[in-house]
């Protein structure tokens, strides 16, 4: 498996904007899997994964890495081809298309789901805070420098040789952006 992917082509990028994709390709960066495997992972259907797997294949984004017979089949084992994937700068703009930006939300939404189902409602460590609030140009500009330290953290995690010994396993995200202009006086009737 390689350090790194650059996500270079539109087709890579549409790859990954199904939740249910960036869900398998977030397990096969951890482990290699069978398409049967996975399927239970994720609670869907093995016809509906292995769809999914041969998009995220064709894509070049997962590979196979071992092949075992199995009862009269061959069991065929996929990996992410790297420990981290990331844009490319001229797809950057691409990757703010809605569909990717909404995918990415629903496969957290999932990840979620199924942490709370498996932890009884009680997600040991989880933090979570969602805030509308009004910032001075020099605290949001802290703010993204903090986000961007914890984005640097991860990937130095991503790379670490050992992680797959560590026996932590986690999901991060954040997600901060601005909102539309509203007014600061509360409209009512007068």
């Amino acid at each position: 498996m390689r350090d790194e992917l650059v996500l270079e082509t539109p087709e890579q990028i549409r790859a990954l904007a199904h939740p249910l994709r960036q869900r398998v390709l977030g397990l096969l960066t951890n482990a290699p899997y069978t398409n049967k495997q996975l399927a239970d992972l994720l609670q869907v259907s093995p016809p509906r994964l292995h769809f999914h797997v041969r998009e995220l294949q064709a894509a070049g984004l997962i590979e196979i890495v071992s092949q075992q017979p199995k009862g009269g089949v061959i069991e065929k084992y996929y990996r992410a081809v790297a420990r981290v994937i990331r844009l490319a700068p001229e797809t950057k703009e691409t990757a703010r298309d809605q569909e990717l930006v909404e995918s990415t939300l629903e496969a957290l939404s999932q990840e979620y789901i199924r942490a709370n189902t498996f932890f009884n409602g009680h997600i040991p460590e989880m933090r979570f805070a969602h805030e509308l609030v009004r910032l001075p140009a020099d605290r949001l500009a802290r703010i993204q420098e903090l986000l961007d330290a914890v984005g640097r953290e991860i990937y130095q995690a991503l790379e670490d040789p050992e992680r797959d010994t560590y026996e932590q396993f986690v999901a991060v995200s954040y997600l901060l952006h601005r909102l539309p202009p509203v007014s600061m006086e509360r409209e009512g009737p007068r």
